[in-house]
C-alpha cells in the first residue's frame, strides 16, 4: 500500500473554542470532537451532519467511541464530589450512561478496549486509571509518571497500556496487574501522545521537541526519531498495517510519515495549530481538530 494523494473533504464549523480531540467510530460513519467549548459533538463522515451535541461542565479534553460506536466516552475537567469525571454518552439516546470519578484534577486522555470492556483515563494528577467499563469501578491506579500524564492508549490484544507524560516519557504497563513494564526515555521535553502499533511490538510518541519517535516496546529502544516538524507535535494515530502514521503539529501541519524509512509521504496546512489527529481504521479518511475552533477532514488515496 503507497499513498498517492490527500484531498480536503470537510470543514466542520460549530465549536467556539479549540478542539482537541477527534476519533472515527470503528466503522467511519461517524467522527467525534472534543473542545474547551466544554462540549462533544458527534459527526457524519464525510458530509460534516452535526448528529449530537453533549455538553458539559468544563473543557471536554479527550473523546473516544465504544461498543462500536454506540458510546462516546468524554474525558473532562468537571468535578463531581471532588473528583473529576469521565463520562459515557449513549450516541443515540444523547443521555449519560456512567460516570467513571477518582482523578484528582482534569482528565485529559481516555482510550477503550472493546473486546475487553476496559476504560483507561490518564489524568493532571499524574496517573492512569483503568476501569471496568460496564459498572464504572476503577480496577486499579496505575502511578509512576512525575507530571501530568497527556496520552494513554491500549495495544491492541488489551494487554498492555501505553501513556505519554509531561515528564517526557512514555510508560508500558501491564493492564491486569497494574505493573509499569518500561520506561521509554529520549524525548528532551514533554510528550503528548502515543500510539501503539497494531502488532503492539513497537509505538510512536509525539513530543515538544517537535520531533517523533519509534520505540521497540521489547527492548525498549528507540528505533527511529523522525525530524521534520518545527514546532511540538500534539498528536499522533496509526494506520491500521503498522507502517503509516500521522502526526499533527502546533506548525499548523498534518503529516502521514513512512515509519519504516522515516519518510514524509504526505503533508497538509491546516487552518491553525493542530492539537489532535485521528485516521480511520481503513485508512481512508483522516481528521484533525484545530486551535482555531476547526474540525478538518481529508480523504487519502492509496494504491
Amino acid at each position: 500500500m503507497e499513498l498517492v494523494t490527500g484531498e480536503k473533504r470537510g470543514d466542520f464549523a460549530g465549536h467556539s473554542r479549540r478542539v482537541s480531540s477527534v476519533r472515527f467510530s470503528p466503522d467511519a460513519r461517524l467522527l467525534a470532537s472534543g473542545s474547551l467549548d466544554r462540549s462533544a459533538r458527534v459527526w457524519e463522515v464525510p458530509g460534516g451532519r452535526p448528529v449530537a451535541v453533549f455538553d458539559h461542565g468544563s473543557d471536554v479534553n479527550a473523546v473516544a467511541f465504544t461498543d462500536g460506536g454506540k458510546g462516546l466516552l468524554a474525558a473532562t475537567g468537571e468535578v463531581i464530589g471532588g473528583e473529576r469525571v469521565v463520562r459515557l454518552w449513549d450516541v443515540a439516546a444523547a443521555r449519560v450512561v456512567r460516570e467513571f470519578a477518582g482523578h484528582d484534577a482534569e482528565v485529559s486522555a481516555v482510550a477503550y478496549h472493546d473486546a475487553r470492556g476496559l476504560v483507561a483515563s490518564a489524568s493532571a494528577d499524574a496517573t492512569v486509571r483503568l476501569w471496568e467499563g460496564a459498572t464504572g469501578r476503577c480496577l486499579r491506579v496505575l502511578s509512576g509518571h512525575q507530571a501530568w500524564v497527556r496520552s494513554v492508549q491500549f495495544t491492541r490484544d488489551g494487554a498492555r497500556v501505553l501513556s505519554a507524560g509531561m515528564d517526557s516519557t512514555v510508560r508500558v504497563w501491564e493492564a491486569d496487574s497494574g505493573r509499569c513494564l518500561r520506561v521509554l526515555e529520549g524525548h528532551g521535553e514533554k510528550v503528548y501522545a502515543v500510539a501503539p502499533t497494531p502488532d503492539g511490538r513497537s509505538a510512536l510518541s509525539a513530543s515538544a521537541d517537535r520531533t517523533l519517535r519509534v520505540w521497540d516496546l521489547e527492548s525498549g529502544a528507540c528505533a527511529r526519531v523522525i525530524e521534520g516538524h518545527t514546532e511540538p507535535v500534539r498528536s499522533v494515530a496509526m494506520a491500521y498495517d503498522g507502517r503509516w502514521a500521522v502526526s499533527g503539529s502546533m506548525d499548523k501541519s498534518v503529516r502521514v510519515w513512512d515509519l519504516a524509512s522515516g519518510r514524509l509521504a504526505w503533508s497538509a496546512l491546516a487552518t491553525g495549530n493542530v492539537l489532535g489527529v485521528a485516521l480511520s481504521p481503513d485508512a481512508r479518511w483522516l481528521a484533525a481538530g484545530t486551535y482555531d475552533r476547526r474540525v478538518l477532514l481529508w480523504e487519502l488515496v492509496w494504491r
